[in-house]
């Protein structure tokens, strides 16, 4: 690795991310936050992902979750962003979509890997690239997780990441199936479409 943690959390743009995140997030968040930024930071040196945009994509995945429903729900109107069905319906959904805006408009990212790597990293999708199958990954299994699944999920992070985020979507469905409650098309579809992987 060219690049350690410690240097990456010690640049200007990483700083001015973590003062927000500090001055925005409980400390249990934060924590999280900075969890999946080492996971993230690991999986892009095996997986040969941009370093730098995995930290960023990890920094800012839950910028928003300081949010309640109610600033959520203002924030997508004056963004004016489309929610589909489910998200009209969920705000836990919401702290992605406006994540990105954050993203953006707060801290001047304009990579496209960066953002899609934000909006993705709650429901998944199918057309994710590398980046947001990483941080899908490591927003799931960072070290200070504890659920079930997760043991299975951190081993095959560095070996199949097809197959890690497939058991990630299968986790979540089940979860969520538990809970009673709707599932986003894009978890179903992350799920399905990584299947053909773990039956080979």
């Amino acid at each position: 690795m060219d690049i350690t943690l410690q240097e990456l959390r010690a640049h200007p743009k990483s700083i001015e991310i973590q003062l927000y995140l500090s001055d925005k997030l409980t400390e249990k968040r934060l924590q999280h936050v900075l969890s999946v930024q080492e996971m993230a930071i690991d999986l892009a040196c095996v997986h040969e992902v941009d370093v730098w945009h995995a930290n960023l994509a990890a920094l800012l995945h839950d910028s928003a979750k300081w949010m309640d429903a109610q600033a959520l729900y203002s924030a997508v109107r004056r963004y004016d962003i489309r929610l589909d069905p489910v998200e009209e319906l969920n705000p836990s959904l919401l702290h992605p979509l406006i994540g990105v805006k954050l993203a953006i408009e707060k801290f001047a990212i304009t990579q496209l890997e960066v953002l899609e790597a934000i909006r993705n990293h709650t429901t998944g999708s199918p057309s994710m690239g590398t980046l947001s199958q990483v941080l899908y990954v490591a927003d799931f299994a960072e070290p200070t997780r504890t659920h079930e699944a997760v043991h299975v999920v951190r081993e095959l992070a560095y070996t199949d990441l097809a197959r890690a985020v497939h058991y990630v979507a299968r986790a979540k469905i089940e979860h969520l199936l538990q809970k009673g409650v709707m599932i986003h098309p894009n978890t179903l579809h992350t799920y399905n479409s990584t299947l053909k992987r773990v039956e080979n």
